[in-house]
């Protein structure tokens, strides 16, 4: 049977040492563990991000790819560690939205070359912070598109092209000629 306090010495610094380690321990284990999941989550997120731009970059007016561009700003929001990715970016987005003809309709000259070497600069930038180099000629020109994906691509412009001047310019045309009625006797139900 215990006796009450006459007989039991007071814990010292090592019992209460021991003890918030067995209730800390658990506690700070879990912390360590979510911190961890966080890395590997936002590293995964990055690397997603980088491998859905590489994969299509043949392809910039693809859903994948401008949904990827416009994630940017999400994934990659550490302050100093991203902040060659956030310039390269902003440089990229600034020159898309400017106008690739001049006021008189004329195309810009090396327009969409500017615009290819500021996404190579950005590739290179996310790249390298999540552990893949490319030279500039690779991310350039080492992609490959179906001939037919082009193809495809083109007579869906033609066709969009076509029905919306149908739709607008010109309009539905019809037009109806009034066609005499032969009657031939035996044919009538009577």
């Amino acid at each position: 049977m215990l006796q009450s306090g006459a007989n039991m010495p007071k814990p010292g610094w090592f019992e209460w040492l021991t003890i918030a380690a067995i209730v800390l321990g658990p506690v700070l284990a879990l912390l360590a563990q979510r911190a961890l999941d966080r890395i590997r989550e936002k590293k995964k997120q990055r690397v997603g991000l980088y491998l859905v731009l590489m994969s299509t970059r043949a392809q910039p007016l693809s859903p994948a790819h401008v949904q990827a561009l416009n994630s940017i700003d999400v994934v990659f929001n550490r302050r100093r560690k991203d902040k060659a990715i956030r310039a390269a970016w902003e440089k990229w987005l600034a020159h898309a939205v400017t106008p690739a003809t001049t006021p008189s309709g004329a195309p810009t000259l090396g327009w969409g070359e500017r615009l290819n070497d500021l996404k190579v600069e950005l590739y290179q930038a996310i790249g390298a912070q999540v552990g893949y180099r490319f030279d500039i000629d690779h991310l350039k020109r080492q992609t490959y598109t179906p001939i037919a994906h082009g193809e495809a691509e083109m007579e869906q412009v033609q066709l969009r092209q076509k029905l919306l001047k149908v739709l607008t310019d010109e309009g539905v045309k019809i037009k109806v000629e009034d066609q005499p009625v032969k009657i031939v006797p035996e044919k009538l139900p009577f």
